[in-house]
């Protein structure tokens, strides 16, 4: 069968209908594509950008909201100042010993000169730092308890030694006579050996002392009316 020439132009027609539509069908895939990555590129291009919103934590996890979090490690934060030492004990430098000392002579209404013995020391009490003064005066017993902190008194305790005897006391035998009777007894000994005292036991005065001599040690009581020796021991010091 011999094809018309008209046949022919139609054929060829139709023909280039079809690259053309092939063609425009490529050019709307493509520029679909484009359209996509480009929505994309636009709906995650703000969560990247910004910051708020995440939540940042020290592990350097995930934020809540699935985006960007940033790690511990990349804020830079600024230099504070440490706390000092006496923050972080909870003490602070507080009053000194001879302060506290002074708080509780004071209080008692005593000058230190006339003091028979005096101690201080540092201790704690339910947790808190305290001065512990002890002193005697005239027969009278000091006990107080001072906050180291601001010099409150926590605690103040007195008593009167009943066995106390002023020394300056009348006497049938004098310091000097029972301090001689108790040197010759021990050959060598001298004024630097002895402590001696007047003192009251089971109502009766009494010189109590005690000798230190050529590594023995000698106890004695001396009736301070008669001048008899009522108590002597000695022992070695290394007993």
């Amino acid at each position: 069968m011999i094809k018309t020439k008209k046949e022919q132009n139609n054929k060829d027609s139709i023909e280039k209908e079809r690259l053309i539509m092939k063609k425009k069908l490529l050019v709307s895939l493509a520029a679909a594509a484009i359209l996509a990555l480009s929505v994309t590129a636009c709906g995650t291009s703000p969560s990247q950008s910004s910051t708020s919103g995440t939540t940042v934590t020290q592990s350097g996890t995930t934020s809540t909201s699935g985006q960007n979090t940033l790690s511990a490690s990349a804020i830079v934060t600024p230099d504070v100042p440490s706390q000092t030492s006496s923050t972080q004990t909870g003490e602070t430098t507080g009053i000194t010993e001879e302060e506290a000392k002074q708080i509780a002579l004071d209080h008692a209404q005593v000058q230190e000169a006339d003091l028979t013995y005096l101690n201080v020391k540092k201790d704690y009490d339910d947790g808190i730092s305290v001065y512990e003064v002890d002193f005697g005066v005239g027969g009278k017993e000091y006990e107080y308890d001072i906050k180291a902190d601001d010099g409150q008194i926590l605690k103040t305790d007195y008593e009167i030694d009943e066995d106390y005897v002023d020394p300056n006391t009348q006497t049938a035998v004098s310091e000097a006579d029972a301090r001689a009777s108790a040197l010759a007894r021990v050959e060598g000994a001298s004024d630097s050996d002895i402590r001696i005292k007047l003192d009251r036991d089971d109502g009766r005065l009494i010189y109590e002392g005690k000798i230190i001599y050529n590594n023995m040690e000698y106890e004695f009581e001396i009736s301070a009316d008669t001048g008899e020796f009522l108590k002597w021991e000695q022992d070695s010091v290394y007993d």
